[in-house]
Formats: structure tokens, C-alpha cells, sequence
């Protein structure tokens, strides 16, 4: 009998203690990473805010709109838009510990604003691994002696072709005759051909879309796989790259600005980049584009600076992090313009077309008019190697931010899959590549242009006006200063936070949305205009995102409806369910119990039983008992 009795009781024991080995292995495979050094961090923020955009698309914006003087409406819209939603976004996902999707839980009826930004991110990580594929395509090409767009004597290339090393395009008959006559013949330089001809093997329509081509698809299967293998441990593996990543497009954009000055050429270039026109600032389509750009650079409301700063600890100095970034990507955009627009001006002079006429935005940029300065260069081959490395290392940071946006939010839904990441970051990669693959064909360049117009523009003026109501009016913005001050010890600036949160933030915002709307004009591909149906399809990616707001507010709505409904109460039922749906989630405030403090009661996450005799001293910094000698975790 009292053998039996020891050994139920060491049977017991043992028991409990496997069960609290077994707890401790599940919360450590649960537990949120976070990062190794503030300046992983700091670097990963500079990676997914400097990108593409700030090569190719904020030189052609300026100097389409002032030219110089555009850097005034730039600077007012960063200063009154940019930089207070970025620091928005860097103190929600700090205080919560939660990427974009588990996030916006201050309020009941607005927890689908998380994941509309959530899926703004999902729908250009599609196609913007496809421009990370092209690069990588003309990089492996310009491992040759001489360009393979240098010339027009290939077989991709038609007799429209003109090459401006044997042939002055502005002596050219048919360039003289192209605003004279309605039947003259327009010239193509050689990159264009190359681009559409055979990199692209371009279709003349969205209706035939055509078989992928299987040198894109390797091309966007390798991107896929460098994103995979970069994100596949989380920040621990990202937050490394970003090392060379983030630092190493300075480089090259300081050798190009080097080498572009010395060209013949480049003060035209550059003349006609900063020349200012003070009468453009009048003009309303200005603060349009200013506005329009930075949004677009520093990547608000799409979720990504969100979800890094959900990694970072909860008392970190996010603020300073956030003003250097600001500043940071605002001068690599002007900076990186003495790049562009030095070998353009070269370009004008080789081909002796006007600047205006040689300046592109976007691809056309990168894969065209860059190219063929390149190709005319001395060393053209060396240039355009690092030339297109270098737009690949800007894409790859931005790729996987917008990556880490979707794959955090489901870890972070789904706390179970967290044990699982790997295995979600690969079939995230595996699907967003099959997505992709119709963009690959012959006519997948429309279904990129169409995507590019629609899938994450007015949508994203939508989620930041909401981001500004929510925490100036809804949430209050006093109550998120002292969520501020729980992680800074401080309320830093808070008028300048008070005025843009709660009074330009949203007018500007809504202003722009809505002008948006009033001037939207259908895309279109050169002369090629999109038919209804494609146009449709856009705005069903507009919608897709913006639809989880009303569907989770709609449901929210209800539950409100069924509890309030079984309460007792003087105020009246609709008044009592609209305060339910306005008032924080019950799992809004931060991840861990040890930083809830305050108004902010512990939460208890589990509570294991356990014979008192199993007690440690070790462990008196992490537990409590319970008058029923329970262990009970803060």
C-alpha cells in the first residue's frame, strides 16, 4: 500500500512537470520574435520605405511639376502627411506587438481597417515581384561584351528601328515629320524593342494574354525564391540581409551621380530637372502628385511599418527612428534624381532628342531610356550590371516588407501557425508566384499597368483617412498619448501630432481621395485603351481590400446588437450598441502582461496546477501562486 501510494504520488509529479515542460516548449514556439539590434530595425525601415519609387518615379514627378519648386509642396505634404502617419503606424504596431491585421483593435467596428491594409500590401507584392524578375533578367543580360539592346540588327527588332549612335533622330524625316504629317513614321530606339520584343514578347492586347514565357517565369520563380529564402526565418534572416540591402543602393546611386556628371550633356539634364517653375505650385494637380508620391515612398497605410515596428521592444525610441527614416527617404528621392537625370541629359545629347522627349517614368525609365544611355557609355556593360543590381537590391527590401504584412498578420490571427512559419512563408511565396504567372505572358504587361493604376491608389487614401479618424476621434487621441507615454515615458510633440492627426491629416486625405475620383481617367497603354471588363476588374481590386472595413464593422454591429439587446440600461439600445462597437476590443492594449500596466489590467494567459513542492525560487520573478497553489504566468 504505501509503495503504491509513492509511486502515485511520483507518478502525479511527474505528470505536472512534463505538462509545464510541455507548456513552456508550445509558449516558446508562440512567443513573437523580435529584432536582434535597433539597427536591423532602422535598416529594414530604410529598405521598405526607400525603394523603386524613389529612383523612377519621383524624378520624372518633379520635373512634370516645377521641376525645383516642387520640392515646396513635397516637403509640406511629408510634414503634414508623411511623416505623421508614419509615426502613426510606428506606434500602433510598437504598442501592440501585432502586424497590420491583429492591430486596429482600439475600436470594435474598425478592426477591418488592418486587414484592407493587409491586402493593399497582398495585391502589389503580386505584381511588384515581377519588375524584381525583370531586373533580374536584364542583370543576367548584361553579362556581355556589348549590350544585347545596343544595336537594331537582331531579330527582334523591326524597321522602325532607329539607332541613335549611326543616325541623329532629330534629323531623322520621320522625326521631323512627326507633328507635321498624320502618316509619318515614328522611330523606336533599340531598348524599347528589346523590351517589348523580347523580354516582354508583348502582345497587342489584354485579350490575348497569351502562354507565359518561360524565361519571365524562371526570372520571377528566382525572385520568389530569393524573397523566400531572405524572409523564411522571419526578421532573423531579413534583418540581416538588410545590411547590403539597404546600404548598398547608396553606393551605386553615389558612383552613377560620379559617372553621370562627367558625360556630355549632363548640366541639360540636370538644369532641366531643377529648374524651378513657381507658377506650377498654384496649381492644384501638384499637391495632387506631391501627395500621391509620398504616400507612395514611405509606404503608410499598406501595413509594412507597422509590422516591423511590431518586432521592435516595447520601449524602444521609435520617434527618432521615425524622423531619421522621413529624412532619409525624402533626400534619397531628390538625391537620386542628379542620377537619373545627369545620364538623361546625356542621352539627349547622344540622341539629340528633347529632355522632355527622352524622360520616362516607371519602367519606361528603368528598362528603356536608362538602358540606352547605358549601352552608348563607355563601360556600358560594367554600368548597367550594377545599374540593374542595384534596382534589385531597392525592390527586394520593399518585397519583403510587403511580404512580412500578410505572413505576420496570419501568424499573429492564428497564433497555432506560428510553430508552422515556415511552411506559411512558403505557400505565401508559392501563391503570390502562381498569382503572378498571367503577367508573364505576352499581354501581361496591360494586367501589370492595370494592377499598378488601381490596386493599391485610392484605396490607400481610403485606410489613411481612416488610420487619422480612428486615433484622433474614435480611439481619442489622448488616450493614444498615453499609450505613447507608456512606451517613450514621454508625450513628445504632442501639438504638432494634435494638429496633423486630427486636423490636416484627414482634410488632406479626403481631399485628395476625392479629387482623385473627379479627375480618375481609365488607364491606358500607349494608344491602347483597356475595355470594360478590365476596368471593372480594377475596381474589384480597389474594393477587395476596402471591403473588409464595412463587412467586419457589419458584424461587429450585430454582435453589438445581440449583447446589448440582453442588457438592462437607461440609455437607449442603438446608443448602448454603438458604444460597444466604438470601445477597444478586449484584447487592445499591449502583447505582453509585463508591459500591462495601468489602466491596462494583466490579462491571464494559463493557468497550470502544480504540487507546491515543484516550486522554485528561480522562478519568483515569473510567477505568483494562487491561494490554491496554481502558477499562474503575467
Amino acid at each position: 500500500m504505501m509503495f503504491n501510494s509513492l509511486k502515485s504520488r511520483f507518478s502525479s509529479k511527474k505528470k505536472s512537470l512534463q505538462a509545464v515542460e510541455e507548456n513552456k516548449l508550445e509558449n516558446k514556439e508562440e512567443e513573437r520574435e523580435e529584432w536582434d539590434r535597433p539597427i536591423e530595425f532602422f535598416l529594414s525601415l530604410i529598405g521598405c520605405s526607400i525603394g523603386l519609387g524613389n529612383v523612377w518615379r519621383y524624378p520624372y514627378i518633379a520635373f512634370k511639376n516645377g521641376g525645383g519648386a516642387f520640392i515646396i509642396p513635397y516637403f509640406c505634404i511629408y510634414f503634414l502627411i508623411g511623416t505623421p502617419l508614419f509615426f502613426l503606424e510606428m506606434s500602433l504596431g510598437q504598442f501592440t506587438s501585432s502586424g497590420s491585421a491583429a492591430a486596429f483593435k482600439m475600436s470594435r467596428m474598425f478592426k477591418g481597417l488592418g486587414w484592407a491594409t493587409a491586402i493593399n500590401s497582398f495585391l502589389v507584392s503580386i505584381y511588384y515581384n515581377v519588375i524584381i524578375a525583370w531586373c533580374l533578367f536584364y542583370f543576367f543580360a548584361s553579362f556581355r561584351r556589348q549590350l544585347p539592346w545596343s544595336d537594331c540588327g537582331n531579330w527582334w527588332n523591326t524597321e522602325r528601328c532607329v539607332n541613335p549612335e549611326t543616325e541623329n533622330l532629330s534629323n531623322s524625316t520621320s522625326f521631323c515629320n512627326l507633328y507635321r504629317q498624320t502618316n509619318c513614321t515614328i522611330p523606336i530606339l533599340p531598348p524599347e524593342e528589346y523590351f517589348d520584343n523580347y523580354v516582354l514578347r508583348r502582345s497587342d492586347s489584354l485579350d490575348h494574354l497569351g502562354v507565359p514565357s518561360w524565361s519571365l517565369t524562371l526570372c520571377l520563380l528566382l525572385a520568389w525564391i530569393l524573397v523566400g529564402l531572405c524572409i523564411i526565418q522571419g526578421i532573423k534572416s531579413s534583418g540581416k540581409v538588410v545590411y547590403f540591402t539597404a546600404l548598398f543602393p547608396y553606393v551605386v546611386i553615389f558612383a552613377l551621380i560620379i559617372r553621370g556628371v562627367t558625360l556630355p550633356g549632363a548640366r541639360a539634364g540636370l538644369t532641366f530637372y531643377l529648374k524651378p517653375n513657381w507658377k506650377k505650385i498654384q496649381e492644384f494637380d501638384v499637391w495632387i502628385a506631391a501627395a500621391s508620391q509620398v504616400t507612395f515612398s514611405l509606404s503608410v497605410a499598406f501595413g509594412p511599418l507597422l509590422g516591423y515596428a511590431s518586432f521592435n521592444k516595447f520601449h524602444a525610441n521609435y520617434l527618432r527612428d521615425c524622423i531619421f527614416v522621413t529624412v532619409c527617404d525624402c533626400f534619397t528621392s531628390v538625391f537620386a534624381g542628379f542620377a537619373i537625370f545627369s545620364v538623361i541629359g546625356y542621352m539627349s545629347f547622344k540622341t539629340g532628342l528633347p529632355i522632355e522627349q527622352v524622360a520616362k517614368a516607371g519602367p519606361g525609365l528603368a528598362f528603356i531610356a536608362y538602358p540606352q544611355a547605358l549601352s552608348s557609355m563607355p563601360g556600358g556593360p560594367f554600368w548597367a550590371v550594377i545599374f540593374f543590381f542595384m534596382l534589385l537590391t531597392l525592390g527586394l527590401d520593399s518585397q519583403f516588407a510587403f511580404a512580412d504584412v500578410i505572413i505576420s498578420g496570419l501568424l499573429d490571427t492564428f497564433k497555432r501557425l506560428r510553430r508552422h512559419k515556415m511552411f506559411v512563408t512558403i505557400g505565401y511565396c508559392g501563391l503570390c508566384f502562381l498569382l503572378a504567372l498571367p503577367i508573364c505572358a505576352p499581354g501581361g504587361i496591360y494586367l501589370f499597368i492595370l494592377m499598378n493604376e488601381y490596386a493599391a491608389n485610392l484605396s490607400v487614401y481610403v485606410c489613411g483617412f481612416f488610420e487619422f479618424i480612428l486615433i484622433g476621434y474614435i480611439y481619442g487621441f489622448n488616450n493614444f498619448m498615453e499609450d505613447i507615454r507608456m512606451m517613450l515615458g514621454k508625450r513628445p510633440l504632442e501639438a504638432f501630432w494634435f494638429a496633423t492627426w486630427c486636423i490636416t491629416g484627414p482634410i488632406i486625405t479626403i481631399v485628395v481621395f476625392f479629387s482623385s475620383i473627379v479627375r480618375f481617367r481609365t488607364p491606358t497603354a500607349g494608344n491602347y485603351e483597356y475595355p470594360a471588363y478590365a476596368n471593372i476588374l480594377g475596381w474589384l481590386m480597389v474594393c477587395s481590400s476596402l471591403i473588409f472595413i464595412p463587412l467586419i464593422m457589419i458584424y461587429e454591429f450585430y454582435k453589438g446588437w445581440k449583447m446589448t439587446n440582453e442588457s438592462d440600461g437607461r440609455m437607449p439600445h442603438y446608443l448602448r450598441m454603438l458604444t460597444y462597437v466604438s470601445k477597444p476590443d478586449d484584447q487592445w492594449g499591449p502583447a505582453k502582461n509585463v508591459n500591462r500596466w495601468g489602466r491596462y489590467q494583466p490579462k491571464i494567459d494559463e493557468t497550470i496546477p502544480i504540487d507546491e513542492t515543484n516550486y522554485s525560487k528561480s522562478n519568483e520573478n515569473d510567477y505568483f501562486y494562487s491561494e490554491n497553489i496554481h502558477r499562474t504566468r503575467f
